[in-house]
């Protein structure tokens, strides 16, 4: 789910520089990966936050029940770990899911001009809302195709509103 927002985030900002006529492809790196960044910690933190306390809940009622301390059993420590590794997971997939969008500007203008990278750009979203689509068709054994079409569509919806709030 995070790594679809840091999709969908990525094009909205690679819409809204190539409207706003925005030539320096540094800029436009900067608000994709800082916007990838707070993604980042904000799936991090909400992530974590959620986890353990969820699973300090769990804890606390089997403790509840068995009349025991848990905190340094094997049980409670998976909980802690749990917690950590759902939030890394969480934390990281925006920003990894943000990094096909920055790379076509990185080739501003060495070997790209900049309509070029917005192009490609939007297009490495695109991809990569489509190969979320097929991620997901996968776990929940739907049809890879209509999956991935599905995501697209909802880039190019972004994409739509884009283009209407620009004009």
């Amino acid at each position: 789910m995070n790594a679809f927002d840091g999709a969908m985030t990525s094009l909205g900002v690679v819409m809204g520089s190539w409207l706003g006529n925005i030539t320096d492809p540094r800029s436009t790196i900067g608000v994709i990966i800082t916007s990838g960044v707070a993604m980042m910690v904000s799936g991090f933190s909400g992530t974590y936050m959620t986890e353990s306390a969820e699973r300090n809940h769990s804890l606390n009622e089997l403790e509840d029940a068995m009349l025991v301390d848990l905190d340094d059993t094997i049980y409670g420590q998976a909980g802690k770990f749990v917690s950590v590794f759902a939030a890394f997971v969480d934390g990281s997939a925006p920003f990894l899911a943000s990094i096909p969008a920055v790379i076509p500007f990185l080739l501003v203008p060495s070997l790209l001009a900049i309509q070029a990278a917005y192009i490609i750009s939007a297009a490495a979203c695109m991809i990569s809302l489509f190969a979320l689509g097929v991620y997901l068709a996968t776990i929940s054994g739907e049809n890879l195709l209509v999956s991935g079409i599905k995501m697209v569509i909802s880039g190019i919806a972004v994409a739509i509103i884009a283009l209407l709030l620009g004009h």
